[in-house]
């Protein structure tokens, strides 16, 4: 066994090769049925579960921050009709106090910039006054078109006053969105305005692009700086001198900068770098939290949502799945959501810098624009290769990993199973085979992480050299640049091929070849977060078996009869487990199913909790559908003493506590007497404040029992389900419990499912079930009456078991 051990482990990852996984547990490229549509849509699916994180909650005066999502735009008995006048007023007042020229002076940039503003305005006013399903998207395209325009105020259009006028323009707009005012038709008991507040994926986006924006804009000056006058000592532009403080230092003003100069420029440098380091410093500290903090949030909501929608799951469908792959996809699989979310945001700032670097090196020359633009094509054929083999590989490493999970949650779960017959041994080898295919899959899904990243430079590296070569080749022929003009009028040296102009370009298509290998590692990996979602997505796509009616009422008890009217079921509709059942159960009473295994006892039972519903016929309270009780308060007023009693690491007070937290002490004792257990409680060192084991171990079989039945009469409900409720007492101990519960339970309902005889004679009546029929109905003395009857011979196989029980004659 040894040997065998060593040699799963030693081949758990070959020197060469993926790995074996056996043959039923892969998959071929062939099985994958994505498209890039179906993965997109996979993400978009994640919405619900970031749309808080986005919108946020409206904060109201003297009634505090509601706890439902704020709405996309706005709604309700609130508007925001001012925004668009607002924006108005802006945009006028701008041109009136001089911060743009009005008509005289008028450039091209500024007709763009004023025609931008304009659509803003126009589109602000189709989100107020004509809402419609395409408000979201209209949203997003406004953002883009007002970030056209703060870009254009401040890089292309000289000066500052520009900048802070688009600023005011940018705060209008939010201001539609964040504040809102209360109607004529509202309430007027309701706060006259609200606010919206915990937006923070916006708050992360805002703080990151003005970041991103800074960079850009100190990034060209800095550039221009230090190759053009501290490297090279040649004059600074007028406008860069100007904004820098050092007027003397422009090409106006001077030939050849004298040694002083440069100092003073080098100064200046190191002054402007230092301060945008200790000015982004408390971000580059706070955001990294910041952003975990909103992910795990995101997450936090889809795993919740993804436990309430397992819990509301048929018992067919637990039944039929792994208790360790749902502990997987609960766990595992939904965290996936927070790794879309930063494959969203490193897109989007990818991509941002990516059109930024293609688009600026293209004012330099159309040709490294090219360069920059084209190596998306070897980017999409590469990515055609491998993504549909990186998904099928995610799936098999998740259903794997998921196996390995519920391998080890069964082998917990039978520990005792195990030592009692010695099967360590067997268990260590089938968990080790497990877990080599886990590894396996795992170590092939890095390795096609690492194959397409080595492709993917491999080929930017191409580009990249090429583009290197034009680069030096221009600047050593001192070229003119291609939109010189352009360049000149935003202020910075780039006219001509320099030395600024080289370091530069270079640097900048260097960026743009690593922003492409960084896009296709990005979705390489979002392909392996698509498949987790989709695991969860499958069991969120799937409804309830049992569901509440439009119209269902709250249970509250029962005071005529419970009545099985006909009824009809099976799990899987090719063979009944019951059939044409009838029965009436009145409060008071007690009410005995007896009958061979598989006869559909515990079958019955479930149909009364709605954990199924009925193929045929109905189950009545008071002569009302059980179908138009409301399902949870059904259940609530329903306890149930199971044959599995299940117990937990806590104290015995806790314990019967657990399904009605709210019970006091006394209720407590209570149910602990009749169960029978004073006299246990009391010898424990702190009486009921004592705590078990690990699942109740350091309980006999038959007190476990017993507490089960406490904590079932705790809950003081208008139906007691007893299964096998004293298979593990002696019998006086199992005749007090019943002569307790018979007292107990003068105003309820008990279903008691058993097989010993002392306990069935105690109740009122007794339903023989066989193969899913009702074959004999009575009380005792009624059925032991009825010559060759099933009861009375089940009654006397019992009595024969217990009196001769080694079967000897």
């Amino acid at each position: 066994m040894k040997d065998e051990t060593v040699d799963a482990r030693a081949h758990a990852l070959p020197f060469i090769g993926g790995g074996e996984i056996p043959e039923h547990r892969d998959r071929s490229v062939a099985e994958d049925e994505h498209t890039f549509l179906a993965i997109v849509t996979l993400f978009l699916r994640s919405w619900p579960f970031i749309r808080p994180q986005v919108m946020g909650n409206w904060w109201r005066p003297g009634q505090g921050v509601e706890q439902s999502v704020a709405e996309d735009i706005g709604g309700g008995d609130y508007h925001f009709f001012y925004a668009p006048i607002l924006l108005l007023v802006v945009a006028f007042a701008g041109p009136m106090l001089g911060m743009m020229p009005a008509t005289a002076d008028l450039q091209w940039q500024h007709y763009t910039l004023y025609g931008l503003i304009t659509v803003v305005i126009a589109g602000f006013s189709y989100l107020t006054y004509i809402p419609g399903r395409y408000q979201f998207q209209s949203a997003l395209l406004l953002v883009f078109l007002v970030f056209a325009a703060n870009f254009e105020a401040t890089v292309v259009i000289d000066g500052y006053l520009d900048g802070f006028y688009m600023a005011a323009i940018t705060l209008a707009c939010l201001m539609g969105w964040m504040v809102q005012f209360r109607t004529r038709a509202a309430q007027v008991d309701s706060p006259a305005y609200r606010i919206r507040v915990g937006a923070h994926l916006i708050y992360y986006y805002g703080i990151e692009f003005i970041r991103s924006f800074i960079a850009v804009v100190i990034g060209l000056l800095l550039a221009d700086m230090i190759n053009m006058s501290i490297l090279q000592a040649d004059p600074l532009t007028p406008k860069i001198a100007a904004l820098v403080g050092i007027p003397e230092a422009s090409s106006d003003q001077a030939g050849q900068l004298s040694k002083d100069l440069r100092y003073d420029i080098q100064f200046r440098y190191i002054t402007i770098s230092l301060s945008l380091y200790f000015i982004q410093l408390p971000f580059n500290l706070f955001q990294p939290w910041y952003r975990m903090w909103i992910l795990q949030r995101i997450n936090q909501n889809l795993r919740l949502g993804l436990q309430e929608r397992w819990l509301k799951l048929s018992l067919q469908y637990h039944s039929d799945h792994r208790v360790g792959d749902s502990i997987f996809r609960i766990y595992q699989d939904s965290s996936q959501v927070t790794g879309v979310i930063e494959r969203l945001m490193e897109v989007s700032r990818t991509l941002f810098s990516y059109i930024v670097a293609v688009v600026f090196v293209s004012l330099l020359s159309p040709w490294l624009g090219l360069i920059g633009g084209t190596i998306v094509i070897p980017g999409l054929l590469w990515a055609a290769w491998a993504m549909p083999r990186m998904r099928t590989a995610s799936l098999v490493y998740r259903e794997a990993t998921s196996d390995l999970t519920s391998r080890i949650q069964e082998t917990f779960s039978a520990i005792r199973l195990i030592k009692a017959y010695g099967k360590e041994s067997k268990v260590q080898t089938t968990f080790e085979e497990d877990a080599v295919v886990s590894f396996n899959a795992a170590y092939r899904v890095r390795r096609l992480v690492a194959l397409v990243t080595i492709v993917m430079f491999t080929i930017t590296s191409v580009f990249l050299l090429g583009g290197e070569f034009l680069i030096a080749w221009w600047a050593n022929q001192g070229l003119e640049t291609f939109a010189s003009e352009l360049i000149a009028l935003i202020g910075l040296s780039f006219v001509v091929w320099n030395l600024t102009a080289f370091n530069w370009s270079k640097g900048e298509l260097l960026a743009s070849t690593n922003t492409m290998r960084g896009l296709m590692r990005q979705w390489l990996t979002a392909q392996d977060m698509a498949m987790g979602l989709q695991r969860v997505f499958d069991i969120l796509d799937i409804e309830p078996g049992v569901q509440d009616t439009v119209d269902a009422v709250p249970f509250e008890s029962v005071e005529d009869a419970i009545r099985f009217n006909n009824v009809h079921f099976s799990y899987d509709g090719s063979r009944r487990i019951l059939q044409g059942v009838n029965l009436e159960a009145k409060p008071g009473s007690i009410t005995a199913i007896v009958g061979p295994t598989g006869s559909g006892k515990s079958t019955l039972l479930s149909l009364l909790l709605r954990l199924f519903d009925p193929d045929e016929g109905s189950i009545t309270i008071d002569d009302r559908d059980l179908k138009d009780f409301q399902i949870d308060t059904l259940r609530a007023n329903i306890a149930i003493a199971l044959q599995e009693n299940v117990l937990f690491a806590l104290s015995v007070k806790d314990n019967i506590r657990y399904v009605a937290p709210n019970a006091s002490d006394d209720e407590v004792v209570e149910a602990i007497r009749i169960s029978c257990m004073t006299d246990y409680v009391d010898s424990l060192p702190m009486g009921i404040d004592t705590e078990l084991g690990d699942r109740g171990g350091r309980l006999s079989t038959g007190q476990r029992q017993r507490l089960s039945i406490a904590r079932a009469v705790v809950r003081d409900t208008a139906i007691l389900i007893l299964d096998e409720p004293t298979a593990a007492l002696d019998a006086a101990t199992e005749h007090e419990v019943m002569n307790n519960l018979a007292e107990w339970g003068q105003r309820r309902a008990i279903f008691l499912i058993t097989h010993r005889i002392s306990t069935i004679r105690q109740a009122d009546r007794i339903l023989y079930l066989e193969q899913g029929q009702v074959l004999e109905s009575g009380d005792h003395a009624a059925l032991m009456n009825i010559p060759d009857g099933k009861y009375r011979a089940f009654v006397e196989t019992e009595a024969e078991l217990v009196n001769n029980p080694g079967g000897q004659s």
